[in-house]
């Protein structure tokens, strides 16, 4: 059975794909809307299946629905360990690579994700979809962007700014310390505003003709270095 994902937006509800997904919110806290869940209406009347129909994103496959309050969570809610990793999510705008990211953050145990002025929702449903649960199950936080970086400069992280315009990422570097790895969008690159921060421009080394890789992948990338050399992340 999956659960559908619909692009309605119900105030501070959100609607989510996959069973995997739904069990996923076993362990994660997010609490699930009372009585709004629909299984696929194959007995019902046609009016009915036209509304589930409008309700999912894929048809044909779907067979149940659900609406999830949709948490509230700023950087006053945030906690973290002494040499933390955080992934800073600034101004992306395809909600794809953001539940990519948060699925690779699950992944590599980062311990946060900051949602600094997304051009998108990070809970829609392509971003949940992709996310594979991972969203569920990530702290993530939401701020604009210069309470992001006031953030940073009073947490007193090292900063790597994914640019591509920055010196190869040195992978023979000691990173066990605390770090925030800040990606951007792939239109617009690193806002200005980031020149506040003593932060490094990095970018992954490129031997082909193309010039950059998914902001996803270079992610991915980047974080399997951190967890290729501290095994326990944060500690």
């Amino acid at each position: 059975m999956k659960i559908a994902v619909s692009n309605i937006a119900w105030e501070n509800k959100y609607i989510s794909e996959y069973l995997k997904l739904l069990k996923s919110l076993d362990c994660s806290g997010v609490e699930i809307a009372p009585n709004i869940i629909w299984p696929e209406p194959i007995n019902s009347s046609k009016e009915d299946r036209q509304v589930f129909k409008k309700l999912v994103v894929r048809s044909g496959t779907v067979k149940a629905i659900a609406v999830f309050r949709r948490p509230n969570r700023t950087l006053d809610n945030i906690q973290l360990p002494k040499k933390p990793v955080i992934l800073i999510l600034d101004g992306i705008e395809k909600p794809g690579n953001v539940g990519a990211l948060m699925r690779t953050a699950n992944a590599v145990s980062v311990d946060a994700v900051i949602f600094s002025s997304l051009k998108c929702d990070p809970l829609s449903p392509y971003s949940v979809r992709n996310s594979l649960g991972g969203i569920f199950n990530t702290p993530w936080f939401e701020a604009n962007r210069i309470d992001v970086i006031k953030f940073v400069l009073e947490s007193n992280l090292k900063c790597f700014l994914m640019d591509l315009n920055g010196a190869d990422f040195n992978f023979e570097q000691n990173l066990n310390e605390a770090y925030a790895i800040v990606l951007g969008s792939e239109d617009d690159g690193i806002s200005n505003e980031w020149s506040r921060i003593a932060a490094e421009k990095v970018k992954i080394p490129m031997d082909g003709i193309v010039d950059s890789l998914n902001v996803s992948v270079a992610g991915a990338i980047i974080l399997y270095e951190f967890r290729r050399q501290r095994k326990n992340f944060g500690k």
